[in-house]
């Protein structure tokens, strides 16, 4: 059962927000996706809620660190939000069962700091010296027009910790997480940008075994992709940023209009904000 694990002790940098949108963009890719909850805020349970039955099924399941953070039977696929100040026995009990470990960093030195605490623990858990479970850090709304994309992708490779992308800070995400939404439900008119600075993360993801639908098929948008990269730190970044692109273009967004295009203002089409749809979209 693949398994993406979101993680940081420092809380609001941005775990819940990269666990929908991984969710999201499983489901709508025809997998089985389990969105796990174990923070006791329970954000995950507020944004399901919110999420339109026309969109892409995804199953919620709340947790909690004290106990299990193993889900039900029958989980294919699972991504994990993690409360804050995690560390300890209940870290290394996320990193048992976790395939990959992703940590949002945003521009803050508090930030960082609260990551480099978080790595310094996880670089020593057996499964992640032995490479059964794969670390990276991607960077939360920073701005591209200052130096806050440097300074942290500088301070990543610092402490030996893979740096992904960095993901900017937009009120799409706001509005999309409001209607129990991600980019990837979004038209891709509005969404072209955000996209393309998730390619890495996603490529990440397939190269370490989240490619495969609960049937065994790889989809389309995947294949070429190895289901598993070697263990090597070096060749975490080998693969072309076209992968992903190509098969957005082609595969992915034509579905998803000729879903929406013939239904204006019924369906999923009416859970799409005004103000996010393209100008130029027959939705009105």
């Amino acid at each position: 059962m693949p398994t993406v694990a979101l993680v940081s002790r420092k809380g609001g940098c941005g775990k819940s927000t990269l666990a929908t949108h991984i969710a999201s963009y499983f489901a709508r890719e025809g997998m089985t996706v389990t969105l796990g909850d174990l923070d006791h805020q329970q954000s995950m349970r507020v944004w399901l809620k919110r999420r339109p039955s026309a969109a892409p099924a995804i199953t919620g399941w709340v947790g909690e660190t004290n106990g299990s953070v193993r889900p039900p039977p029958g989980t294919t696929h699972l991504v994990l939000d993690t409360p804050g100040g995690l560390h300890g026995l209940a870290l290394a009990k996320v990193a048992m069962v976790a395939d990959a470990i992703l940590i949002p960093v945003s521009g803050s030195v508090f930030d960082r700091e609260a990551a480099s605490d978080c790595w310094a623990e996880l670089r020593l858990h057996p499964r992640v010296l032995s490479g059964r479970c794969q670390v990276a850090a991607v960077g939360m709304r920073l701005d591209r027009r200052t130096q806050a994309e440097e300074i942290a992708s500088d301070w990543a490779a610092s402490v030996g910790l893979n740096w992904l992308c960095s993901l900017r800070s937009s009120q799409i995400y706001v509005r999309a997480v409001e209607n129990g939404l991600s980019i990837f439900d979004m038209p891709a008119g509005v969404t072209e940008i955000d996209r393309e600075q998730w390619q890495p993360l996603l490529e990440w993801l397939f190269a370490h075994g989240f490619a495969e639908t609960a049937s065994g098929v790889v989809p389309s948008y995947a294949q070429g992709v190895p289901s598993r990269l070697p263990q090597s730190p070096a060749v975490l970044r080998v693969l072309p940023r076209t992968t992903v692109n190509s098969v957005v273009q082609a595969v992915v967004e034509p579905e998803f209009e000729a879903q929406i295009a013939p239904v204006a203002n019924t369906g999923f089409a009416r859970f799409v904000p005004r103000f996010l749809r393209p100008k130029s979209s027959a939705v009105r």
